[in-house]
């Protein structure tokens, strides 16, 4: 079922794309505005919101190259509207100096910026793993386990992202985002379109602003960390003496491995979403 199918229907499941549930999460949490540059795996997510941006009332755009798509939705985000970008891992690259000064200014509603990773370069000239970039730009990073989980994740963050007025990022790879799932439907919300810009200090970064916002980064970081222990989608389960630690897809596997091998009862698993900052009062639990 494709998602323009599903716009009419706001209960039951629907069987999605990863790319296809990360969009309909994204109309579920009230999207108003969202853009991207080409590139397998991520293409399918704002393809699908331009299907269906006239029918909704949303801005759709396939942007100049990422860093634009980055900007314009960091530039709704600041101006009060809900906003996603979508990009490939090496496109990310392109955005990278948006990125990195996104953290500093925050945003005044929720901005998810989606990074489609390619583990064993299905279609792609390297290999990277954008999870680093949130270390290194602290913005927080989740990944999703299955596509039913990507479309409640992506509508999550965006509450997290307006909660913490702070962009976010939702790693996926290539088995996510290609993957076709069973995918719980809610209600569309009437999108809000149109907002209003405040110019302030911190969204010019000279040093002098940019000393001062780097000192709220870490302020809101602290809070960001205390924050993802209580998303339902990190999870502690099973027993035994040896624990595993599954992020994001990797927890599917695990799962599959343990009932293959008749280990469920042997075996604790730490179901990871929030990779970073991870949920440290769960893993001490560990």
């Amino acid at each position: 079922m494709s998602l323009r199918r599903t716009l009419g229907i706001s209960e039951g499941q629907a069987l999605l794309l990863g790319n296809e549930a990360i969009a309909r999460g994204a109309l579920e949490a009230g999207i108003g505005v969202a853009a991207a540059y080409p590139g397998t795996p991520s293409s399918e997510i704002i393809g699908s919101l331009a299907e269906v941006a006239d029918d909704v009332g949303i801005y759709v755009e396939w942007s100049t190259n990422e860093k634009v798509a980055f900007e314009l939705c960091w530039a709704a985000a600041l101006s009060g509207v809900s906003a996603l970008t979508a990009m490939k891992h090496v496109g990310l690259n392109v955005a990278a100096d948006a990125l990195m000064s996104s953290a500093y200014t925050g945003v005044n509603e929720g901005f998810v910026v989606v990074s489609a990773d390619d583990p064993s370069m299905w279609s792609s000239q390297n290999e990277q793993d954008n999870r680093l970039y949130g270390l290194i730009s602290h913005v927080p990073v989740f990944e999703p386990e299955n596509p039913g989980e990507a479309k409640e994740l992506t509508k999550l963050l965006f509450d997290f992202s307006s909660e913490f007025k702070h962009p976010v990022m939702l790693r996926t790879t290539t088995r996510i985002s290609h993957a076709r799932g069973p995918v719980a439907l809610g209600p569309i919300p009437r999108p809000k379109v149109s907002g209003y810009f405040r110019p302030e200090p911190r969204h010019s970064l000279v040093p002098s602003n940019a000393r001062v916002s780097r000192v709220e980064v870490l302020r809101k970081w602290r809070e960001i960390s205390r924050g993802v222990n209580s998303i339902g989608f990190n999870k502690l389960y099973g027993d035994g003496r040896v624990l595993v630690v599954a992020p994001g897809l990797s927890h599917a596997y695990v799962s599959d491995a343990l009932a293959r091998l008749g280990l469920e009862d042997r075996v604790r698993v730490l179901k990871i979403s929030s990779v970073h900052p991870i949920p440290e009062e769960l893993v001490l639990k560990a």
